[in-house]
């Protein structure tokens, strides 16, 4: 399909704007587990396809690592038992299992000794390994042993945490404020104990970012940490990579430069802006607010961190930790509307997973002049809600949809927010008619249900007669 076609194909989409069979085409495309992308053209088939999160586009993984059970035999003394790979980027592969000894299970980092040929790495390796594993906080993956294996791969052992990581559940859609806002003090903690160490990590992205299922932030791989009065940048003297582009400092570039804590700072940065967004901050970015309408006061957090020049950044992570939370405690200034308010026709919250659709949502009700706030789990949803009923500036509208495979369907979602919230105004969208909350949606706490697919003047309508009898309601 050439690029008119595209454009034709775009704009017919908008017109007839939820067709749930468009929709639907788009969600059952075949691709690899978690990485969903959306695209009017179709990809040629590939074994892997490199992320963001995993380094330079277009990497491939330069050798085939050990089975499972190989590395189990490759272990002398049959102290761990590997069970399954569960991860495998450019440079590393890591796999699962126990250590036998004493029944705890672990994870397990190998690195072919060919991505770090340059003068003295495996002594290098080991004395940073040693640093590794005198480390202890509770935001960071712990390192139990380190080693190598045969003549080819350099090893560390370390904590297995259940659950996943930041950029796997990015590809579910934006993260959102409320979440990230969990996420980013606990890394700056992190950071900054190891920072304490003397260590900057030098390659802070979602993937490093693991989410327990529990609730706790583990910052992991520290296998590219420096110390911070060593002068290496992005690339060593062989041209290996460290770190990834996407998410590294200016000063990461200049081979000769002094690392510090800005660099982590700038690089949390980026991913702070890629929660709130859902994109890089490339070339001449726009503030999250104006992108997504998010919250204006982390604007100036986010500018700051992302300064190329670090003398203007943040000092440490513990100051981006405090510029933030002073952000957002900081009151509505007296006698001015706030600025994503001015002139708003009301507020949506929007609970929508799959992200063409909310796109063309969130699209369509920006055009009228609602404020929208997008949210692609129920969870998320509920978080954003309580969240502006603490800040007084409660939605007036939470447009749910039911079905949610991989997160905190509509149906608990709104019980929950209806015990937030007992005049909750929500509309239920749903291509299942014969649901329950569809065909009784009073009964069920919904202020009406909108089946699918419609059309996007529906949605406008649906939307501003329920915004209708709550103002009225209200008077």
């Amino acid at each position: 399909m050439g690029q008119r076609q595209n454009l034709r194909a775009v704009a017919v989409a908008e017109r007839v704007l939820f067709s749930i069979s468009t929709v639907s085409t788009f969600r059952r495309a075949p691709h690899p587990p978690m990485r969903r992308f959306f695209s009017f053209t179709k990809r040629a088939p590939s074994a892997h396809v490199p992320s963001v999160s995993e380094g330079a586009s277009g990497w491939k993984v330069p050798q085939v690592y050990p089975t499972p059970e190989e590395l189990t035999q490759m272990m002398h003394g049959g102290l761990y038992v590997f069970d399954a790979m569960i991860g495998m980027g450019g440079m590393a592969a890591v796999y699962r299992g126990t250590q036998t000894n004493l029944g705890r299970p672990v994870a397990i980092k190998i690195l072919n000794r060919e991505h770090g040929a340059d003068y003295d790495y495996s002594e290098r390796f080991r004395r940073e390994a040693q640093v590794l594993a005198q480390m202890s906080h509770p935001n960071i993956v712990s390192v139990y042993d380190f080693g190598l294996l045969g003549r080819d791969h350099l090893f560390y052992v370390m904590e297995y945490i259940e659950g996943t990581d930041l950029h796997h559940l990015m590809t579910l859609g934006t993260v959102g404020a409320p979440r990230a806002l969990q996420i980013v003090p606990a890394v700056c903690d992190a950071l900054d104990y190891a920072h304490g160490q003397g260590l900057v990590h030098r390659d802070i992205k979602p993937a490093n970012i693991l989410l327990a299922h529990d609730g706790r932030v583990k910052v992991a791989d520290f296998g590219l940490a420096k110390r911070i009065d060593q002068t290496t940048g992005l690339l060593t003297r062989t041209n290996m990579a460290m770190g990834t582009p996407e998410y590294a400092a200016p000063e990461q570039y200049d081979a000769k430069a002094v690392l510090d804590s800005r660099a982590d700072v700038y690089a949390l940065g980026v991913v702070f802006y890629q929660m709130l967004t859902g994109s890089i901050p490339r070339g001449a970015w726009q503030a999250p607010s104006a992108l997504m309408g998010t919250d204006p006061r982390l604007d100036a957090v986010v500018v700051r961190a992302l300064n190329p020049d670090r003398d203007h950044r943040y000092a440490s992570a513990a100051d981006f930790k405090h510029g933030l939370l002073n952000a957002i405690n900081q009151p509505p200034q007296s006698g001015a509307p706030e600025p994503e308010t001015r002139g708003s026709a009301g507020r949506v919250l929007v609970l929508e997973d799959d992200a063409l659709l909310r796109h063309l949502i969130v699209r369509t009700l920006k055009n009228e002049a609602f404020e929208v706030i997008e949210t692609a789990d129920g969870t998320d949803t509920v978080s954003c809600y309580k969240e502006a009923l603490e800040q007084k500036k409660p939605f007036d509208v939470v447009l749910i949809d039911l079905t949610i495979p991989m997160g905190m369907g509509g149906a608990q979602a709104m019980e929950l927010l209806i015990q937030l919230d007992p005049q909750v105004d929500a509309i239920v969208s749903s291509g299942n008619r014969g649901d329950a909350n569809m065909l009784e949606p009073v009964a069920h706490g919904f202020a009406a249900a909108l089946p699918k697919p419609y059309e996007s003047p529906d949605l406008v309508r649906m939307v501003k007669q329920v915004l209708q009898r709550r103002r009225q309601r209200q008077v």
